[in-house]
């Protein structure tokens, strides 16, 4: 089978759970023989403006190609200019560009930088278009459903909308983000390092990285909300060209469903690092080992989990031990919590290995999670709320192999409080992991999503 992937492109340069899942994906479609292609949105030129698809490379069996001028692309950061993100663009190009190539089906990861033309043109050669929902963008172009203040938006207010996004990157901005020059510098390491840098000249206080925090008055042009207001309808549009949605889970779902009529299916996500590398644990020591791997972000739950530790340690700290891997700045914190800073896929044995409880404690609607997937494959229990997607694996096992409880610091407190006192709880629910079906292998993935091509 000939496929085409729309991505937002190869890693170093990109990276997260939509570029690791699709990524892998395409690799192990290239391993069982159908012929994969990669259509990610490249450079914005400063001088030639005329948008056209050119050859970038082959990697891993993939053929990667590069959408030159794409629409830009705005990531977390919103759409301060909704009129340079609806300009029309030649159908031809794609319709030639999809029957150069005989492609049969297109699996679309994100709308970002895409031209409603492509869609069209797929539409018009009768080309299967499905669109896994990584994200909320299109529907939400900030992307999680969070307003300016870090709350969670349950229902779209234009109005907050046109608040969290006026503050948004400029063209020029995106711009450079999307230059080759950039790109270069970020696949040889070194905007990591720039960033690094920066991180470890940055405040102790918690607020200077929070991205939620700035609550004052923006003014709204009228102009402004109308051309924004255009921006909703003209993804609104691209939607209905989507013959299938692939829902990572019934968070995303959900809603999806709310905002769209949408034909699909529930298709957990994985990836290629996912084995089987499940074991009965020992729990046998004086403290609850607990484990956060994740950015320092409100929306991502880290202030929910650090106030309930500070809280909890008023009487349990002696029984506590709560280790921090990510993106985490410097904070005054208890001496019970640990902070290490980035990690790798490779360190996760050993950070498992010093696990015994996993805590997902997102605020957001979080579309899937792949570290709760990454702890069960080690064997170890997870804790998620009810806003985390991949607790479909916990709620939808016979096994109780994890626990999801309500986005409530009170309940957060509770369950840890118990289980300080109760680690066998613990050691029951690493046995049932242990004994569970293991169904995350990514061949096994590959076999859904070949039958959700064929299948209407």
């Amino acid at each position: 089978m000939k496929i085409l992937h729309y991505s937002l492109g190869l890693p170093p340069y990109r990276t997260g759970g939509l570029t690791k899942y699709s990524y892998d994906l395409m690799k192990e479609q290239v391993q069982n023989n159908d012929e994969v292609y990669l259509l990610f949105p490249g450079q914005m030129c400063l001088i030639n403006k005329v948008t056209k698809i050119k050859h970038y490379k082959n990697q891993d069996g993939i053929k990667a190609f590069e959408l030159i001028n794409p629409l830009p692309v705005p990531l977390l950061n919103g759409i301060s200019e909704p009129g340079s993100f609806i300009k029309p663009c030649n159908l031809d190009i794609f319709k030639k560009y999809l029957k150069d190539h005989s492609i049969e089906i297109v699996h679309v990861h994100t709308m970002m930088g895409l031209y409603k033309e492509f869609l069209e043109a797929c539409k018009s050669l009768n080309i299967k278009i499905v669109y896994t929902t990584h994200d909320y963008f299109g529907i939400c172009t900030k992307v999680n459903f969070l307003d300016n203040k870090g709350n969670v938006c349950n229902d779209r207010n234009i109005e907050k909308c046109l608040r969290c996004n006026q503050s948004g990157d400029s063209i020029k901005m995106i711009n450079i983000l999307q230059s080759r020059i950039y790109r270069e510098l970020k696949n040889k390491g070194i905007i990591n390092k720039l960033k690094d840098i920066l991180n470890k000249n940055s405040s102790n206080k918690r607020t200077s990285n929070n991205d939620y925090k700035k609550s004052e008055q923006i003014e709204i042009s009228d102009n402004y909300r109308i051309a924004y207001k255009k921006l909703l309808a003209y993804y609104n549009i691209m939607f209905t060209y989507i013959d299938k949605f692939l829902f990572n889970s019934s968070i995303s779902k959900e809603v999806y469903e709310k905002y769209l009529d949408c034909n699909g299916e529930i298709v957990s996500i994985t990836h290629s690092n996912i084995k089987d590398n499940r074991k009965l644990k020992d729990y046998n020591h004086d403290k609850l080992r607990l484990t956060y791997l994740g950015p320092d972000k409100e929306y991502k739950g880290f202030n929910l989990l650090i106030d309930a530790i500070k809280e909890l340690n008023n009487k349990y700290k002696s029984k506590i031990e709560l280790n921090l891997y990510g993106d985490i700045g410097k904070y005054q914190m208890d001496d019970n919590i640990n902070v290490y800073g980035r990690y790798s896929y490779e360190q996760l044995e050993t950070i498992f290995d010093q696990t015994d409880l996993l805590i997902v404690p997102s605020i957001w609607y979080e579309t899937f999670g792949f570290i709760t997937l990454e702890a069960l494959s080690y064997g170890v229990p997870v804790l998620v709320t009810d806003r985390v997607g991949s607790k479909d694996l916990i709620t939808q096992n016979d096994l109780n192999i994890g626990i999801v409880i309500n986005l409530e610091k009170e309940s957060l407190k509770d369950v840890i409080s118990k289980l300080c006192i109760l680690k066998t709880e613990l050691k029951k629910i690493n046995k049932n992991i242990k004994n569970s079906t293991f169904i995350y292998h990514i061949k096994d993935h590959y076999k859904k999503i070949k039958s959700s091509y064929k299948n209407d």
